[in-house]
This record gives structure tokens, sequence and C-alpha cells, in this order.
């Protein structure tokens, strides 16, 4: 059994090998990649290693050494929470979340319909490592193509003798691939997110040490144990009409990404991160880290797209995709929405503008979970971000869509 060298020594390996295009309502990704079987996936990357006992320590140090992240949009330390897992104690449960909420992401879409067997592989090696007695792999219940790949690929490795592992399904909504949220509904509660005072690592699904990780990280995990890297991102680019699933380098800027991945004019803004993300100038995106994406998901805009207007679409979906179950959900993100809406629409006074920043204020940090967090996030970014287009709103007029506001 080999096992992986230094970390600097790692082979490198992609997790796609090339670009995914999504076209709205098209049956398939576009992709010069087919959807790897069984053997395919071996030939390209050998048989998966055995995870378990002394094994499990070689993982979790080669974990260390490469400080892999999780992908999910925190970037939390993954040996940290594994060993964590480890510590709290027997019947631990693990599971790949792979229910995408962000709705402008398809890179998890893009791992599970053409490389299930590399994120079940990550999967089967967490639970070897941390001993689980339960394993789940939790997706979005309209994700179809999805979980089409992973039947096909649950059936190719059922002669293969791997522990069982159940494939579970999440609600169609923003906040279904939350952690608190998958922990709730796997202990059978509504899948809606809490404020845990005790991480899922200690307590989790039924009170047992759990581990939720994004398909993305198990798929890297999966090469990890082989003694393989890929020291690279893997990010969403939400060109106007369509999606790219890109991998770049690790170093690359948010410019980078974005002008290797879609090309043409350059943006003046790039939404950093998602709807729970924040906006930044073309100049910043020179400077930024695609790393610091967050759950790795880049809206670049082009002269001719308002982003006040793009804002208040998605603090518009973030009001309404709320759990309602605290003030700042279910009156704090409506009302904000509202005002910039009328911000938008340049229907606003320079003293409502003051009275949606002290709403953001308010809401800033007091949720029961942090969903209302990234709606500030967005909002506040795009005040200064788009301060130019803020003054021009205030006077009636739109620099991008004159036809609109004109």
């Amino acid at each position: 059994m080999s096992w992986p060298q230094p970390a600097h020594e790692l082979e490198a390996v992609e997790l796609l090998g090339a670009q995914v295009h999504f076209l709205p309502g098209a049956a398939e990704p576009l992709s010069e990649l087919a959807p790897e079987g069984l053997p395919a996936h071996h030939a390209r990357l050998g048989a998966r290693p055995d995870c378990s006992g002394v094994h499990a320590r070689r993982l979790l140090d080669t974990l260390d050494q490469v400080a892999l992240t999780g992908r999910g949009g925190a970037h939390f330390p993954v040996a940290t929470k594994w060993r964590t897992v480890l510590h709290a104690g027997p019947g631990t449960v693990v599971v790949a979340n792979g229910a995408e909420g962000e709705p402008l992401s398809r890179k998890d879409a893009a791992l599970l319909e053409l490389r299930p067997h590399l994120v079940l592989d990550g999967l089967m090696c967490a639970a070897e490592a941390l001993r689980a007695q339960r394993t789940v792999l939790w997706l979005h219940d309209d994700a179809h193509r999805a979980r089409a790949a992973v039947t096909r690929a649950l059936t190719e490795r059922s002669s293969h003798g791997e522990g069982p592992l159940e494939v579970a399904f999440a609600p169609t909504r923003y906040l279904s691939g939350e952690s608190s949220s998958v922990v709730n509904a796997l202990s059978g509660r509504a899948a809606l997110p809490s404020l845990a005072r005790v991480p899922a690592a200690r307590s989790g699904v039924d009170g047992r040490p759990t581990l939720v990780q994004n398909v993305e990280t198990l798929a890297r995990v999966g090469l990890l144990a082989r003694g393989a890297a890929a020291d690279t991102a893997l990010v969403t680019v939400a060109a106007r009409h369509h999606s790219v699933v890109a991998e770049v380098p690790g170093t690359a800027t948010v410019a980078a990404a974005v002008s290797r991945t879609i090309g043409g004019r350059p943006p003046y803004a790039v939404l950093v991160g998602g709807y729970g993300g924040r906006w930044v100038s073309w100049r910043e995106a020179r400077t930024v880290p695609v790393q610091r994406a967050g759950a790795g998901v880049l809206l670049p805009l082009v002269p001719g797209q308002c982003g006040l207007r793009r804002t208040a679409d998605i603090v518009d979906y973030l009001a309404g995709s709320g759990a309602g179950q605290c003030g700042p959900c279910r009156f704090g993100l409506p009302a904000s929405a509202e005002l910039v809406r009328e911000l938008a629409d340049a229907h606003i006074r320079p003293r409502e503008v003051r009275r949606l920043e002290r709403y953001l204020a308010e809401i800033n940090g007091r949720g029961a979970c942090h969903h209302p967090d990234g709606a500030v996030s967005v909002v506040r970014s795009a005040l200064a971000v788009f301060a130019t287009d803020v003054e021009a709103h205030l006077r009636g007029r739109c620099r991008h869509e004159p036809a609109r506001h004109g």
C-alpha cells in the first residue's frame, strides 16, 4: 500500500480536467467530459486505498500537510474538524453535502454528474477514517441528474464490499444545504438552520458526532488518499446567459479566473462568493485571491448591467428564502429588500438610503443563523462599489439601463 509523499511532492491531478458549461434549461451540461464510470476512474487514479486504522492517521497527517480547507464556503481546516469528530466519541455520522443551495453555483453538480466515483471515494475514506456508523450523501430532491449519476456509480461499486451508504434528499431551498439544516433533517426535524451552540462535530445528528463535508472537499480527499492533490480552485463563473465550472490555479486572482473562463470585455465589478458574498470592483478583483471566493461563485457585471438592480434581485431572493425563525429574517430582510428595490428603480431619497443603512446595522449578527448576514454583506458592498450609481439613482437616472430610468 503506497501512501502520500510529503505535501510538496504530491502528484498533481485535476478534479475535472476541462471546463463544464451549463445552459439554462439544457438537459445535460455541455462538456467534452463524459460521466466517468468505475473502470475509467480506476484506470485514471487506481483503486481507493484503505483509510482505516493506521492509514487513517496518515491521511489526517496529509490533510494537515496540505492545509486542506472545506470548499462549502467557510474554508474551515478539514483535519481540525475530523479530529474533533474522532475525539467526540463513538457513533459517528459522516455526511457528503451535495445540496448546492447557492443559486449560481454548479461546481458540486459538475462533480456529482461527471466524477461521482471521486466524490464517493472521498466519502468512504472519511467514513473509514472516522469509524462512521452512518454514511450519508445529501442531495436536493430535484437534483435528478446527480441522483441518476450517483445511482449508477453505487451500482458499479456494489460488488466491491464497501460499507452501506444512504442517499437522503433535502427540500429544494436555499438553506437546505446549511450544516445545521442537514443535521436537523437527518435527526427527523425540519430542514431549517438553527443557532447551534455545540458544533455538529461534537453533537450533531441525534446527538452523535457528525462530519458534514462539501462534496468538492471530499473529492479532494479522494485524491489525497492516493498521494495526489489538486492545488486548484473550482469555481462557477456565472456569465450573462450561461454558467461555466472551471478549475483554475489556486494562486489565481478573481480577475484572472473570470478572464480565462469567459473572456470578452472586462466587467466593471464581480460578485465574489455568490448571494452571500460581496461585490468588488474590477480593479480590486485583480488582487483578490480566488481562494477567498467563499462557495466558489463569481458573477461578473459588464456595462449595460446595473449592479444595483442585480443586488435588488439577489436581496429579494434572500428575503424570500429565509427560515422565518427570527426577527431579522421575518422583518429585517423584507424591509431592506423593499428599500434596495426602490434604490434600483431610482425611486428613493437620501434619507431612505440612510434608513437602509440603519436596517443593515440592526440585522447584522443578530439572526438565528448567518443567512441575514449574507444579505447585509451583499448590500453594504453594493453601496460602496456602486457609489457612483447610487448618486445617479438618487437623481432618478441609471448609467447602465437608461431606457428603464430615463
